[in-house]
Parts: C-alpha cells; sequence; structure tokens
C-alpha cells in the first residue's frame, strides 16, 4: 500500500472525535434544557418566608443543600446595610454601562445574608465606575444624617455614621451561587474590588455574610421617612430564567458535527485519490 494512504487513513480519528463531541453536546443540552426547566418551574410556585430557621437549618456543612432552592421565590425583611457593598459588573444594558449592586441584608436575630438590589448605570463622573444608585443611596444618608444632628447627641450621630441601613419588606428570588463568564471574563480581583462574575461564597467572605444571596425583585421601605429621598431606581432581576443560562450548546452541536460532516468528506474524498 502506498505509504501516503497509509498514513492518510489514519486521518479518520478527526471525523470520528468532532462526530463525538457533537453527539456529546447534544447531551449537555439536553441536559441544561433540564435545569432550565426546572427553575421556571420552580419561579412559578408560590414565594415561601425565607425566615431565620429557615437559613439556620443550611447553615454550616449543609448551605450546599439550598441548591434546590435556586430560583425560588421568597419574602423576607431585615436591614439592608447601604455603604457596604460589592459592585458585579460593569454589565451592559441597553448599551449602557452598569453594576449590580450587592449588599449585606441583616434578619431580626443578626444573621447577614446577601441581597442583590439590582442594576444601575454608571456616572460619567466617576469614569463610568460607580453606579447612580450608589451617589443617590449617598445622598438619602447625608439629607437624613443632617435631619439626626438636629435631634440626636454626639454618640448618637457617630453609631448611625458607622453603619447606614435601613429596613426593607423584600420579595426576591435565590439566587445561583456562582456563573461561569466567558473565556474573555477576568478573573475576579476581590481585593481590588472588581467582580466581573458571580461567586457568592468570595463575595460573602468579602462582606461578611452566610453565603445565600437573593436577587430582589421588589422591596418597599418599612416605616419610610416622608421627608427623605425617593428610593433609586434599580433594574430587577430577570424573571426571565432562560437568560440567566449560558446556553450555546445549539451552537456547539452544530459547529462539531459541520465539522465533522466536512472531515468525513475530505477523508473519502481524498482516500479515493492516493494511489494503492
Amino acid at each position: 500500500m502506498n505509504k501516503n494512504k497509509k498514513g492518510f487513513k489514519f486521518f479518520i480519528i478527526f471525523p470520528v472525535i468532532a462526530f463525538g463531541l457533537g453527539t456529546w453536546q447534544v447531551y449537555r443540552y439536553d441536559w441544561k434544557k433540564g435545569l432550565i426547566q426546572r427553575a421556571k418551574d420552580r419561579m412559578e410556585e408560590d414565594p415561601i418566608e425565607l425566615s431565620n430557621s429557615f437559613i439556620k437549618n443550611f447553615k454550616g456543612n449543609n448551605l450546599g443543600d439550598l441548591n434546590k432552592y435556586e430560583f425560588r421565590r421568597v419574602y423576607l425583611n431585615g436591614k439592608v446595610i447601604d455603604n457596604q457593598y460589592v459592585l458585579l459588573g460593569p454589565r451592559s444594558i441597553d448599551g449602557t454601562l452598569g453594576y449590580y449592586i450587592i449588599s449585606p441584608l441583616q434578619l431580626s436575630d443578626g444573621t447577614r445574608i446577601l441581597l442583590n438590589r439590582g442594576w444601575s448605570a454608571s456616572t460619567p463622573k466617576s469614569n463610568y465606575k460607580i453606579p447612580y444608585a450608589i451617589e443617590e443611596l449617598k445622598l438619602i444618608h447625608q439629607k437624613e444624617q443632617q435631619q439626626q444632628q438636629q435631634q440626636q447627641q454626639q454618640q448618637q450621630q457617630q453609631q448611625q455614621q458607622s453603619i447606614l441601613y435601613r429596613c426593607f419588606n423584600i420579595l426576591g428570588v435565590i439566587s445561583k451561587s456562582k456563573e461561569r463568564g466567558s473565556a474573555f471574563t477576568p478573573a475576579n480581583q476581590p481585593e481590588k474590588g472588581q467582580w466581573y462574575s458571580l461567586d457568592v461564597d468570595a463575595m460573602a467572605n468579602q462582606l461578611n455574610t452566610e453565603p445565600l444571596m437573593i436577587n430582589t425583585l421588589d422591596e418597599s421601605e418599612i416605616n419610610a421617612n416622608p421627608s427623605s429621598l425617593p428610593n433609586p431606581q434599580f433594574k430587577r432581576f430577570d424573571t426571565d430564567v432562560e437568560s440567566s443560562f449560558h446556553n450555546k450548546h445549539m451552537s456547539y452541536i452544530g459547529t462539531w458535527y459541520t465539522l465533522s460532516a466536512s472531515l468525513f468528506f475530505i477523508y473519502f474524498r481524498y482516500m479515493r485519490k492516493l494511489p494503492k
């Protein structure tokens, strides 16, 4: 047998591998569709109360069991710590850069969890690194502190300045614990305050909370001061569950099967032309 033809026979390995990868992506696609459907089913269920006892049941090593509650709607109330936060992004929405603002939420027993307030556009004066909502929250507390300075003693003023919080009733969705960015997404740099992709465990460690995050759907302030400034406008969590999943398996299927077919064509076309 001709040496060229004998060597070219091993070329068959490549289209077979490409076909196998395409088939593997078919299984991956079915698996991902199952995840999306389960998430949709959970979103349609009635919301449950996220009470202190509920969270205590999952503290410690059992917090991993919260995965079965991802995308379940919940309602709760607590103190939102406005001046402690991490910024997730930047993310572009309708051509505008902004960040998701994630703050601690303190429950009645002192337990702290993460609360994704929502997305806010960045301010130009901060070189698009600070969302408008952060500036508005600062103004709210500046005005409240000015009123308190007229009514309270110096010691009480200092306490209010150390932790700035407001109490809210919240309707939200239990968040995924982690998301993988694309191949071009930089690694998170917590020490620099740069969070490019969601990592609830690392964010919880940064803000000293339990590794549980709620994505806000709606919030209403409890005992709001009528004279205070309006709450910042956030773009809330997208209830289109499918948008929360990285699901490009159909394009991968097409890529691998097309490559396999092309390589098979090359193999059989040139195997016939090579002399024996």
